[in-house]
């Protein structure tokens, strides 16, 4: 059993950095999902271009979930990794495949999320149908399955896709330091969010997802250039949504 006084401070301590070093992610994300969830219902012209977006959505269905999720979480930040000199050399077409792999699936698993929700809370925008969506989304399908299957896919990609390594790599630390990190970050980062995702029309959701995940890989990516001790911070520690 773990001591509790021993544990106390390392949770908290993980708060605390968790926020630190997505706040400002974090504003500057929920600024621009306000700014399109408004253009949205205030201005009729850009309205015209989100139905639009809408109708493509639904006409590629899971096609559009696999290739706009791989887009943001692959393509996009390694591309900005590659222009700034910082993407790994060392296995780096494997471990782009297995990532294109996990975020291409993990895609269509939150579009399928965003329908279920809809069919069972209904297509309202009002206070009570967000709360029971945010709820459902942050805590029940985010901490019982998408962030630990998240953090630990990351670390079967980091070994190269070897189960037996990543196995192993599941330590003590991992499940009461790693894991709950992560899970804090998520709820920071991405509960105001998908609130805001959840108050537009179902064939817009997973569109607006697919932008927010573009701005928020971009921003984390350029943010890590100046990570610690002058060294690139791992896109393993991006929350996942």
């Amino acid at each position: 059993m773990l001591d509790s006084t021993a544990a106390s401070p390392s949770i908290l301590a993980t708060i605390a950095t968790a926020f630190r070093r997505n706040r400002l992610p974090c504003l500057l994300l929920n600024v621009v999902v306000i700014a399109l969830v408004t253009s949205y219902y205030r201005w009729p012209a850009v309205a015209g271009l989100w139905s639009a977006v809408g109708d493509f959505k639904t006409t590629w269905s899971f096609g559009f979930s696999l290739a706009s999720t791989i887009f943001a979480a692959v393509v996009l930040p390694s591309t900005v990794q590659w222009a700034m000199g910082t993407l790994p050399e060392e296995g780096r077409v494997r471990r782009l495949l297995l990532l294109a792999l996990f975020w291409g699936y993990r895609g269509m698993e939150i579009d399928l999320l965003y329908q279920f929700q809809t069919q069972l809370f209904g297509a309202g925008n009002d206070v009570g149908t967000l709360i029971r969506k945010v709820a459902m989304d942050q805590f029940v399908y985010s901490p019982f399955w998408a962030v630990p299957t998240y953090v630990i896919a990351l670390r079967w990609i980091d070994h190269g896709g070897v189960w037996r390594q990543t196995w192993r790599s599941l330590d003590r630390r991992f499940w009461t330091y790693t894991l709950p990190s992560v899970m804090i970050t998520n709820w920071i980062v991405w509960i105001p969010a998908v609130a805001l995702i959840y108050s537009l029309p179902g064939p817009l959701q997973f569109p607006l997802f697919s932008m927010v995940m573009c701005f928020f890989v971009l921003l984390v990516t350029l943010l890590a250039k100046g990570g610690e001790g002058g060294k690139e911070v791992p896109l393993n520690d991006l929350p996942p949504p």
